[in-house]
């Protein structure tokens, strides 16, 4: 689709930048502009600004800018022709359709026909939950783990039947395209033979949508101990299981409106919390939290509550998770619940009040992290020193200097070690955090000149291993006018099998 040049116009003349950019970053008025944190890079300090007079947007910290829909393209990982699209829709604006690229324009009719193919899917496995023969297993235990009518319909829970060509067939009579079909991640090739079968059998349902509200993927658990327990859609061209988080697309308004968010595991975690009031929430789906999960929260909420069980599992997940919020400069918090419980459990059996209750209990991420180590080593003198050295590893990826040394005197204080001894620690960990690793080099790394000779000849002694120890006997390294490609070369040097008695 090409969008003619008047249709842009009209587009960014009804589109307020200030408002589309609101709904996705929390924007502050200074002076005649409004400022933020940066969704596109990690930041604590606002650098990027919204100008309404120009209707333009600019960071200074990592130079994104542009117009609305510069923003809507940047943001949503889409091309051009479909930010456009989905900011006329906001409008009721029409686009007519125009002659466009034929790559491009195929990636866009597969986006398309991926989010109408589970739309459909989505209503199928809902008036399957409803059938009262089909979906009467699913709807007893759906109301036996105490999930509520209305969460069902407003989260368009479903059920896929015990049957390997249920989504077959359903694709076959919609005459649904192969290749659709496979990259919807719904049905798998057979191994052997032709043919497809179901992906999702006998579980239920949890559409999984995206922060524009369209059905990008799907999430199935099982009703018994069957295992895998929870199985989720592959990475298709509408799903990225980085980018999103189940239930934000209507926890987004409570989490501005509370200045903060939960972040719990699992559907029916996010789905009981939500039942309950507690509506600020999202789920990681079982996966691993990213930077671009934590800077998309940031356009929601500036504190971060991460729940986990408080099993050992719950507690390695926690320990996983922080790295991430400590590098992206986010006010986090770890809530472990009591033992036995999960977000689920807990607030069925306790409810809302209770959970607030623990929410304020919710330690700091070096509070936990110290408590960790304490309950790992222990006390003793020995331990101690072994708290010393798991907590200086932490301590040094604090960005903010003055929280580091805050954090510093107070783990001397709980250790009872001398403050300058935690200090020189703590500062020996961040230079060697800063050294490049062995084979790896910092981008900005100052660089000397060098010839395209060098560059050859490393390309060389990596192609072709056979000539490095020629490259070591004629000397050649030591005559190179690059450090950085020199050091390349003795690493690969060191790596030779043919040379014993090198670096190994």
């Amino acid at each position: 689709m090409y969008v003619p040049e008047e249709k842009i116009s009209e587009i960014l003349n009804a589109s307020d930048i200030v408002d589309v950019v609101s709904e996705s970053v929390i924007l502050k008025k200074s002076g005649r502009n409004f400022f933020g944190l940066c969704p596109f890079h990690s930041e604590k300090t606002p650098s990027f600004s919204v100008n309404p007079d120009k209707q333009i947007f600019y960071c200074f910290g990592c130079g994104a800018g542009g117009n609305a829909l510069a923003f809507t393209m940047k943001y949503h990982g889409i091309g051009f022709p479909e930010a456009a699209r989905m900011l006329a829709r906001k409008h009721n604006i029409t686009v007519e359709a125009r002659s466009l690229d034929p790559v491009r324009q195929k990636q866009i009719q597969t986006r398309e026909s991926l989010f109408r193919l589970n739309k459909k899917m989505m209503s199928h496995y809902g008036i399957l939950l409803k059938d009262s023969i089909k979906g009467k297993a699913a709807g007893d235990y759906l109301a036996k783990r105490g999930t509520s009518p209305e969460i069902i319909e407003q989260f368009c829970l479903g059920y896929a039947q015990d049957r390997w060509d249920d989504a077959v067939n359903l694709l076959r009579r919609e005459k649904v395209a192969r290749k659709i079909a496979l990259d919807s991640g719904l049905v798998l090739s057979k191994k052997q033979g032709r043919g497809f079968y179901d992906r999702f059998r006998n579980r239920i349902m949890f559409p999984i949508f995206d922060i524009n509200m369209q059905v990008a993927g799907f999430g199935g658990r099982v009703m018994d101990d069957a295992m895998p327990k929870y199985m989720n859609s592959p990475e298709t061209p509408v799903y990225s299981k980085s980018r999103i988080l189940y239930g934000l697309h209507a926890a987004k308004q409570y989490c501005r409106r509370e200045g903060k968010v939960f972040i719990v595991e699992g559907y029916f975690d996010f789905l009981s919390l939500f039942q309950h009031g507690i509506k600020n929430c999202v789920a990681s789906l079982g996966t691993a939290l990213t930077p671009e999960h934590v800077r998309i929260l940031k356009g929601y909420a500036s504190k971060m509550i991460l729940v986990f069980d408080s099993d050992t599992a719950g507690i390695n997940a926690a320990k996983r998770s922080i790295k991430i919020f400590m590098q992206e400069g986010v006010d986090t918090r770890i809530l472990v619940l009591p033992e036995g419980n999960d977000p689920d459990s807990f607030v069925m059996a306790h409810g809302k009040e209770a959970w607030h209750s623990q929410a304020q209990k919710a330690k700091t991420m070096v509070d936990f992290l110290f408590q960790v180590a304490v309950d790992t080593h222990g006390m003793s003198v020995e331990g101690r020193v072994n708290i010393l050295e798991d907590m200086k590893i932490h301590l040094a990826k604090i960005q903010d200097r003055a929280l580091r040394s805050l954090y510093v005197k107070e783990l001397a204080q709980s250790l009872n070690i001398d403050e300058k001894a935690v200090l020189e620690k703590v500062r020996e960990q961040v230079k060697h955090k800063g050294k490049p690793r062995l084979g790896a080099f910092e981008e900005n790394e100052p660089k000397k000149e060098s010839c395209r000779t060098e560059e050859q000849l490393i390309a060389m002694m990596l192609n072709f291993p056979q000539i490095v120890p020629v490259v070591v006997r004629s000397l050649a390294l030591d005559y190179f006018k690059s450090d950085r490609l020199k050091r390349i070369g003795q690493i690969i040097s060191g790596f030779s099998p043919d040379q014993p008695g090198l670096v190994n």
